[in-house]
């Protein structure tokens, strides 16, 4: 730590990662004076839910539990359905805590103040050589399209791979537990992954291929276009609820990873770092989970940042390396369902929740023990 003055940090991005570092920092070092910029304006934010699992808050609660309480006390699911072509098989899964993500930064936000945290909004959060210079350590939180790494992108080498598929991230006000809804239609393969996050409203994110994209010619619509689209195409499944845009653009996933974590004084940390992919559902534990690895690491140095930096890289890597090698089974078995034809959903089901190689067919078979039954009794 410096010497005979308060150590200074600025954060660039106020998403999960740089706030909950933020908060774990201030109260490891009260003294230090630490600064979050983030571009967009106060309660602004893009989405809809996001999810923490059972075993994430778990993970998160002893770094500070008081916050991971607030963030575990609203929507939990323990049961999802899976759905092909109109039917659904309830599985049993390990519990999640579902968020509003304009409420989960919220409270974030409010910790963050309430610890000392000094916040400002709507400035550009780029990190400049001169950042560099006046702060004691930098933190590059600004996700997965970080104009930190890019501009430091010799130093970071990064890698960039855009999923083949194509997503679009609604929201309904029909209630749904965690769910995946697929349906073989004349268009091709069409997904949703929805799930309830609140009292009235439920993401609704819908997925397909390269072929459907364009045979349903979803790159020449306008957004809402798109979304009355979507509502026409998942008709049955909506029962006359609409889909709600929130800046609902098509998109396709960014699957970062980079060389160096790391330059000078300067540490990439959340999406900005290193993704993982919408369909294993850690994207946000998994940045969070950056802040606490980042935490501790300098909080046993000393907070001496050289040293600090070098260990979190260290005990951390081989951990993040397994998520997203997890992640990239998830997304090769989600690209490769255009070109199947699936017709048994108790099938589907097992292979959806096999996908990552995380789970097995004994455990499978422990938790949902009739699903499975019958099942094996249909292949006889």
């Amino acid at each position: 730590m410096t010497s005979g003055k308060p150590m200074k940090i600025l954060v660039a991005g106020g998403g999960p990662a740089g706030l909950f570092f933020s908060i774990i920092a201030k109260r490891a070092v009260p003294a230090a004076a630490i600064h979050v910029r983030e571009r967009n304006p106060q309660g602004v934010t893009y989405g809809w839910g996001v999810a923490f699992s059972e075993s994430a808050a778990d993970a998160l609660r002893p770094a500070a539990p008081d916050v991971i309480g607030a963030l575990t006390a609203n929507t939990r699911h323990d049961r999802m359905v899976i759905s092909l072509d109109g039917v659904g098989v309830p599985v049993q899964v390990g519990g999640s805590h579902l968020n509003a993500r304009w409420s989960l930064l919220a409270t974030l936000e409010k910790f963050a103040l309430e610890a000392g945290v000094v916040i400002e909004h709507e400035c550009e959060a780029t990190v400049t050589d001169s950042d560099l210079a006046d702060w004691d350590l930098v933190i590059g939180a600004d996700g997965v399209n970080s104009l930190t790494r890019e501009r430091f992108a010799e130093r970071f080498r990064p890698s960039v791979e855009l999923g083949g598929n194509w997503m679009a991230w609604y929201g309904t006000p029909k209630p749904y537990p965690p769910s995946i809804i697929l349906q073989n239609s004349e268009h091709g393969v069409l997904m949703v992954h929805a799930s309830g996050f609140s009292a009235g409203m439920s993401n609704f994110t819908v997925e397909v291929g390269q072929e459907t994209f364009d045979r349903l010619g979803f790159a020449d619509m306008t957004e809402d276009e798109s979304r009355e689209l979507c509502e026409r195409l998942f008709a049955d499944s909506l029962e006359g609820a609409p889909l709600r845009s929130n800046h609902s653009p098509w998109f396709q996933t960014k699957f970062v990873s980079c060389a160096r974590w790391t330059h000078r004084n300067l540490v990439l940390i959340g999406d900005a770092l290193h993704t993982v992919h919408p369909s294993i559902g850690s994207g946000t534990r998994f940045a969070m989970r950056d802040a606490v690895y980042l935490t501790q690491a300098l909080s046993g140095a000393g907070w001496d940042v050289e040293v600090g930096l070098k260990e979190f890289e260290r005990v951390r890597k081989p951990v993040a390396d397994a998520f997203q090698a997890a992640a990239k089974r998830s997304i090769a078995w989600y690209e490769g369902l255009p070109s199947r034809t699936i017709t048994h959903p108790t099938k589907f089901a097992l292979e959806y929740l096999m996908r990552t190689g995380r789970v097995s067919y004994r455990d499978f078979r422990r938790e949902n023990r009739e699903v499975v039954l019958g099942y094996e009794r249909d292949l006889r």
